[in-house]
């Protein structure tokens, strides 16, 4: 009886040596396990249920064009015979050395319904795996990403396809490797670890939600980023984006529940000046960001994160370069489920009052008709905004304090503020759009020849707006309105006293403006000029190519209209002074 057992053991022996290395028993298991395939390129086994395999690689499909690929280049398995007959496939241990893993997944675009699960299998197979041991993990990729540098991966996995999978007690260990997307490489990890726990079975009608059943998570590792252009691609809201420099390091301790981040997390990150373009301009700053799990006064726990850059400095064009403290880009959402976009964003914008930048450096750009003498400008930005709601606002500003210039005679003084609505700002290749910008200015004082100073302020708002910077220029449309008539007042009177008969504009209140301004290196420009109020009616253009500004302007007093010419003098046309501007400018009048 002895010798038939050791006889029929060695032919089982012999048998099972025979399908592993035919491919037999591939075959068999799979035309048993649906939508699995196995392969490998030698097998044996010299102990009962021992099996040794190289080259062996598992590959399974799944209904939604999801699949997964494991290729090993050697694996020990102590695997259970009896189980096979009941259709599990159990193993006692399980020793790989080199593994490569693929995981491919399929999200169903905005708006469409996720496909629904398979067919339940009757009386499928259990997949049970007992201590697991691989060392050496060559390359994990899911979808476009890929992580080298695993050294270690142990726990226990128990499967039934279609129905359940338990992981438990998975813990990973990270050495020097790359991390890369779309094979750009967006870090160097230096080392770190990770474990999980993953529970999911199936529910009807979603399946298996294999993220949601990551009941428990940890990952910890360090990482060089050799370009700030990483979180470009690691955050799709950067995306668009073109950054480049900025190499720095970043340590990650990111918690996982339930397939959510969790409280625990902790993100942080420096690195060396990045260069950002915005358009023509290029913002250029070291950078530094933070992030973590928060709970808010309600009780709700908010993402948060951080990203600082400062100091900064931007630059274009032929103008100055404006420096600025700190540029901070904040943002908050609800923690995110793995692998999908952040829910309920806010995001906020704030950068620091800008460093004082000299306004007599602009005389060389904006020609010889108008002169700054001293005076400087400062820069601010705020904006918040929620993108999935529509709703927010974004406002650059630019202030000035000492205002002090020169337009032809005349002396100006006071302040200027541009506020331009950010929603609407848009950079091209040699120009920033400033479409919806408003200028303020605040406590003019025009002096004109031995004149005492008026006072003056007023609003203009620029529908269309175009700052070209390189050539430097500015071209828009605006409307607006003035406290009263002293611009008018001050050309007119730039050569001599205001003539009696336009006295009137000593008294004009309110004017309500329109026209055209073009200003550059050759000089300013107003056309298509309205003004407006209390029986006062202007039209006309300016213009002021060099140290003298010129204009034709026809203007009404109540029911009297006058031409008015100004150059090196002044000069009035009382006779038909409609046709005289029509035949000037071209421009009919009613």
């Amino acid at each position: 009886m002895l010798l038939v057992l050791v006889g029929a053991l060695l032919l089982f022996q012999v048998l099972v040596n025979a399908l592993l290395a035919t491919g037999g028993l591939a075959g068999l298991l799979n035309r048993l396990i649906p939508r699995t395939e196995l392969r490998w390129r030698q097998a044996w086994s010299f102990v009962p249920g021992r099996v040794h395999l190289r080259d062996f690689s598992l590959r399974r499909e799944e209904p939604n064009n999801a699949a997964w690929r494991l290729d090993i280049d050697r694996v020990w398995v102590d695997v259970s015979l009896t189980g096979l007959l009941l259709r599990r496939f159990e193993t006692v241990s399980v020793d790989v050395r080199g593994l490569r893993a693929h995981i491919h997944t399929v999200t169903p675009k905005k708006g469409e319904p996720p496909p629904p699960p398979p067919p339940r299998e009757k009386d499928p197979w259990r997949i049970h795996l007992k201590d697991v041991r691989v060392h050496g993990v060559h390359e994990f990729a899911w979808n476009g990403a890929r992580l080298t540098g695993i050294t270690e991966v142990s726990g226990n996995l128990d499967l039934q396809p279609g129905e359940r999978i338990l992981m438990e007690d998975a813990r990973v260990s990270l050495g020097p490797g790359e991390l890369s997307i779309d094979q750009d490489t967006v870090a160097h990890v230096e080392g770190g670890t990770a474990g999980a726990t993953l529970e999911v079975r199936r529910q009807e009608p979603e399946g298996l939600d294999i993220i949601t059943g990551l009941t428990e998570g940890r990952l910890q590792l360090t990482a060089r980023v050799p370009s700030a252009s990483a979180f470009r691609r690691l955050v799709p809201r950067l995306a668009d984006l073109h950054m480049s420099g900025g190499a720095g390091r970043v340590e990650v301790d990111l918690h996982v529940k339930e397939g959510r981040v969790a409280a625990g997390t902790s993100l942080k990150g420096a690195g060396a000046p990045l260069q950002l373009p915005v358009g023509p301009l290029v913002l250029k700053a070291p950078w530094r960001f933070a992030s973590d799990i928060y709970t808010r006064e309600d009780g709700e726990q908010r993402l948060g994160f951080k990203l600082t850059l400062g100091p900064a400095r931007l630059e274009g064009g032929q103008g100055p370069a404006v420096g600025i403290p700190e540029v901070a880009l904040l943002m908050s959402a609800r923690p995110p489920r793995l692998g999908s976009a952040l829910p309920d964003v806010h995001l906020q914008v704030q950068a620091a009052r800008s460093e004082p930048v000299e306004l007599r450096l602009l005389n060389g750009w904006i020609g010889p008709s108008f002169q700054v003498e001293s005076g400087r400008a400062l820069l601010e930005a705020t904006s918040h905004a929620s993108p999935e709601k529509g709703r927010g606002e974004a406002h650059v500003s630019l202030s000035t304090e000492g205002l002090r210039a020169h337009w032809g005679g005349a002396t100006l003084g006071g302040r200027v503020l541009l506020d331009v609505d950010a929603y609407k700002l848009a950079f091209q290749r040699d120009a920033v759009v400033l479409d919806g910008s408003q200028l303020r200015l605040e406590e003019v004082t025009v002096r004109t020849g031995g004149d005492d100073a008026r006072g003056w302020d007023g609003t203009l708002a620029f529908p269309e707006a175009t700052l070209t910077l390189s050539p430097p220029s500015f071209q828009g449309r605006f409307t607006g309105r003035f406290s009263n008539a002293v611009p008018f007042i001050a050309l007119l009177t730039h050569q001599g006293v205001l003539p009696r008969l336009l006295s009137p504009l000593l008294e004009a209140k309110d004017l309500e403006l329109s026209g055209t301004l073009s200003l550059g290196e050759a000089g300013a420009k107003v056309e298509a000029l309205r003004a407006r109020g209390q029986g006062l009616d202007v039209r006309g253009r300016v213009s002021s190519t060099g140290g003298v500004p010129s204009a034709l302007m026809l203007v009404k007093l109540g029911v009297l209209p006058v031409g008015v010419e100004v150059g090196a003098t002044a000069s009035l046309h009382l006779m038909n002074p409609q046709g005289w501007y029509t035949q000037k400018t071209g421009e009919p009048v009613e």
